[in-house]
């Protein structure tokens, strides 16, 4: 027995070099498998596969695929990427057409795993966890009753998608609440409307972005030319519970506000090496600016506040931000599923690292509802100022 099982690692581990070999030959350019991988360093986990398949008793049989998505899951796990997530294949195709449509089915809400806790990094504006309650900080202890700790942020997920009509309990624990809070979320299409705006009072403009995705760089151009034909004189950009979205089209973004030829972003790969982001197209608002911010703006929405704060030295109004100042990217896999993880990391024009850190408001407000009251006090104080230097 023993013999037949050497003999058998040895034909798989035979058969693993051949089909690494070719495929990172053949799949180069569509996988980008340009590494190698120590086959004697994995021999054990093949081992424990064969293992498993020979001596493993249970009343129901194994299955690989659910051995696989595991084994996929342990690794992402062991990297400390706080942001890394296997997708099978339903969950890709709902991840790549989030980014490009910003539609979806579920409950509203983005979450990542901080400091091995399931934490809510912030609930989409008008979404079901919104009007349940669940605020950017909640930490989910469970999700209909199953324990979140060790859960991965991909099966969260997983358990908070579904038909829209159908419900989820979650339990979560809140910063300065003794007791835990339970809360049933009735699913429902998650339609995000990235860019909305209104005139308020005194020829002052209020532009909110929820998410950047495919669609927001003309919805916001659209915003600030309906804005400005309506004659504002100021502007509040609220980026409250914008967890960010796409990279790109969170750049493209900041550049609506910054001169041409400033530098927007500085982009630092896994080797060190840095490469600056330039403006490359005329603003099309030059006028006082402030903006909103709490600590479920993150990401990209970090880097519009970010960027104006630096060049135009726009004030933020609001709470500190989330703090997430890493870049993912999803990997197709040869099923049809795929992975995220991070890829590099960004800093501001002037350097600043904002990855667990955040962004510090210069005025700060930590009630809701006096946060835009705020934000038009000083706007106003803005205006006026600029109306005297004219």
């Amino acid at each position: 027995m023993r013999d037949k099982r050497i003999w058998l690692i040895g034909c798989l581990i035979a058969l693993l070099a051949l089909i690494v070999a070719w495929e990172s030959w053949e799949n180069k350019g569509a996988y980008g498998l340009g590494g190698t991988i120590d086959l004697e360093e994995w021999q054990p986990f093949f081992e424990t596969l064969l293992l498993l398949q020979e001596s493993f008793y249970s009343e129901t049989p194994l299955e690989g695929r659910a051995l696989m998505e595991e084994a996929i899951r342990g690794v992402l796990r062991a990297t400390g990427d706080p942001y890394a997530r296997y997708l099978n294949e339903e969950d890709y195709k709902v991840e790549t057409s989030d980014r490009v449509e910003g539609e979806f089915s579920g409950l509203g809400i983005v979450i990542a795993i901080k400091d091995d806790k399931l934490t809510v990094i912030s609930p989409f504006q008008g979404s079901p966890a919104e009007k349940a309650g669940i605020k950017a900080g909640d930490v989910i202890v469970e999700i209909d009753g199953v324990p979140a700790l060790g859960m991965s942020s991909d099966e969260a997920v997983r358990r908070m998608r579904g038909e829209r009509g159908t419900s989820v309990t979650l339990t979560i624990q809140r910063e300065g609440e003794e007791e835990n809070i339970v809360v049933e979320v009735v699913r429902d299409i998650i339609k995000i409307q990235s860019v909305e705006y209104e005139m308020l009072s005194g020829n002052i403009g209020l532009i909110r972005i929820s998410e950047f995705h495919g669609r927001t760089q003309e919805e916001l151009k659209k915003a600030l030319s309906s804005l400005q034909v309506a004659g504002v004189e100021g502007l509040i950009l609220d980026l409250r519970n914008n967890p960010g979205g796409l990279l790109q089209s969170a750049v493209l973004a900041s550049g609506m506000f910054v001169p041409r030829g400033n530098p927007l972003l500085i982009v630092e790969d896994r080797e060190g090496k840095r490469e600056s982001i330039t403006n490359f197209v005329d603003p099309v608002w030059k006028g006082p600016i402030v903006l909103v911010i709490n600590k479920g703006t993150a990401s990209g929405a970090e880097i519009l506040a970010g960027v104006l704060r630096v060049h135009l030295g726009a004030e933020l109004v609001g709470e500190t931000t989330f703090g997430k100042g890493v870049v993912q990217e999803i990997f197709p896999l040869s099923h049809g599923g795929g992975v995220i993880f991070t890829v590099s990391k960004y800093l501001l024009p002037d350097g600043t690292d904002l990855n667990g850190k955040g962004l510090e408001p210069d005025i700060l407000v930590s009630e809701e509802e006096e946060q835009i009251k705020k934000a038009e006090e000083e706007l106003r104080r803005l205006i006026d100022e600029k109306a005297l230097v004219s």
